[in-house]
């Protein structure tokens, strides 16, 4: 029999191919290195901006179903939150007589307890128990201001639970002081919302609070609120109400931070604030 057939591997030759196989290994890994973390810093990136840009999505919404200039700051102004009155419906009232002469008109010379909806959209269950306020031409001044709770000009009336999508009841009879060009109205809750930056915890804010002709004194935190997103490291609110147009605007900048990697994103909602 052959003995040279049955020869292995020397411990020298073994040590060898370890060794050269570890030089190849890591030189291999140092080109791949940078690639790769640069896959992981740029999936990171998108996931930051992908979640900063649906929480800007979600304000835009929001602000879109705003009821016409109900947009406010604190008072003194800040850039760090803003203020809104909500749109859950609405519609047009009936200012006219039916073809045979029935329906019930909105009275605008005397008080009046109710009126026919003409055409509505997205209107609630108004028997769910929520307390819901029609609002006719708010234009955000005194005198015609939704959030005034003085009672001066009342362009806001509580709504009966009874009441249903083709005839709107108000708690109490109430005189409308102007009259909408358009004949709309709105319904709001009983509340506004309130999105603010807290950047001593770096988070972004959504809370609610009773309708009050009080201006926040200062914006809300995540102690009254529910947290919307954490780790933001830029944030703020700038609110340019119309003049001379229908249309205000609000600018919108958030950046997040988060395992050294930043983003900050930009955006632009127009405030339709034709009542």
């Amino acid at each position: 029999m052959n003995k040279s057939l049955n020869r292995g591997f020397t411990l020298l030759e073994a040590v060898l191919t370890i060794v050269i196989t570890g030089i190849l290994a890591g030189m291999v890994a140092v080109f791949i290195k940078a690639p790769v973390d640069s896959y992981t810093d740029t999936v990171r990136r998108a996931n930051l901006t992908d979640a900063a840009d649906g929480a800007l999505r979600r304000i835009a919404r929001d602000i879109h179903a705003a009821l016409p200039n109900s947009l406010r700051s604190t008072s003194p102004a800040s850039n760090n939150c803003v203020e809104f009155l909500p749109v859950v419906g609405g519609g047009r009232y009936r200012v006219a007589p039916s073809i045979n002469g029935s329906g019930d008109i909105l009275d605008f010379s005397a008080v009046d307890s109710s009126f026919d909806v003409i055409a509505a959209t997205n209107l609630p269950d108004f028997s769910s128990g929520a307390s819901y306020h029609a609002v006719i031409y708010n234009l955000g001044i005194f005198g015609a201001d939704a959030y005034d709770t003085s009672g001066f000009k009342p362009i806001r009336a509580a709504i009966k639970s009874s009441t249903s999508a083709s005839n709107i009841e108000l708690d109490v009879a109430n005189q409308f002081p102007f009259e909408s060009p358009g004949k709309r109205f709105h319904v709001i809750s009983n509340y506004s919302v309130v999105y603010s930056c807290d950047m001593v915890n770096r988070e972004l804010i959504r809370s609610t609070r009773a309708i009050t002709s009080e201006q926040l004194s200062s914006c809300p935190g995540s102690d009254v609120g529910d947290v919307l997103m954490s780790n933001i490291s830029a944030c703020s609110f700038t609110y340019t109400p119309a003049v001379s147009q229908r249309n205000g605007l609000l600018t919108m900048r958030l950046g997040l931070e988060k395992s050294g990697e930043s983003i900050q994103l930009y955006q632009e909602v127009h405030v339709n604030n034709v009542p």
